[in-house]
């Protein structure tokens, strides 16, 4: 190549300053949703840590299966963060999928109805209750099977041109109702966590962490994004009560 630089680094560049700039534009419209995700997150990662330098002798196996599940899941929240904040929404949708797939297997092994080699069921039961719809959307902005829905994620106009454009285009709606998934998925893993090391330890969540969650739950519920009725609104409510006068706390 005659140039300083491929073309693929060419591309990565300006792909890199439109995700930025699809960032910024994601941060003046997102209101508390980021501080959400933060406190969600937060939550997860600190409960996960206090319990993970604890030793389990021979684990059975829905047990050790739950932890490494938990253990994906959060791996992948900064990708999936990062997909929905800067644009990539079909790419961003596949993660959701996979994370809700995660809740349902998480939920398979503890009622032990996981089988091996089988993607997890998004039930109408349990924490996936009522996201069967929810499923469908997501699979129809992933896969490239609805012509139109995949057009409106790249279809951009430089003057009179219109055409599909190879930089991620910014859609706030869309990634109102990605983001909102994301943290309300963090809340669901969160309790998911809870149950199992309670079980396990004698000891999950800590106060600070419910309040966290709990506030995290608040704002999805007061922005309109999250209903609390599909995924058990008492077990929920548990986690509002711990908050602190519906205030972000530090984290």
């Amino acid at each position: 190549m005659s140039e300083d630089y491929s073309p693929a680094i060419h591309y990565l560049s300006d792909l890199m300053a439109s995700r930025d700039h699809a960032r910024k534009q994601w941060k003046k419209d997102a209101g508390d949703l980021i501080g959400a995700h933060e406190l969600a997150f937060s939550a997860l990662v600190k409960m996960i840590q206090r319990h993970s330098a604890k030793r389990i002798d021979k684990p059975e196996q829905h047990v050790e299966g739950q932890i490494c599940l938990i253990a994906q899941f959060l791996i992948g929240i900064e990708v999936c963060e990062t997909a929905i904040s800067e644009g990539m929404y079909s790419q961003a949708a596949a993660l959701l999928k996979q994370e809700l797939e995660t809740i349902a297997g998480i939920d398979e092994y503890n009622n032990g109805t996981r089988k091996e080699g089988v993607t997890p069921r998004i039930s109408k039961t349990g924490p996936t209750a009522g996201f069967g719809p929810v499923y469908g959307r997501l699979n129809e902005i992933c896969h490239v099977s609805r012509h139109e829905i995949a057009k409106n994620l790249v279809t951009g106009q430089v003057g009179e041109t219109v055409g599909a454009n190879i930089m991620p285009i910014y859609n706030k709606d869309l990634a109102l109702f990605l983001y909102a998934q994301h943290v309300h998925y963090i809340t669901l893993v969160a309790r998911q966590a809870d149950v199992l090391f309670e079980s396990v330890y004698g000891a999950g969540i800590s106060d600070e962490e419910k309040t966290w969650v709990g506030t995290a739950i608040s704002i999805m519920l007061k922005s309109g994004l999250m209903d609390a009725s599909p995924t058990a609104p008492e077990e929920a409510a548990e986690y509002i009560r711990a908050t602190k006068n519906g205030e972000l706390p530090a984290v």
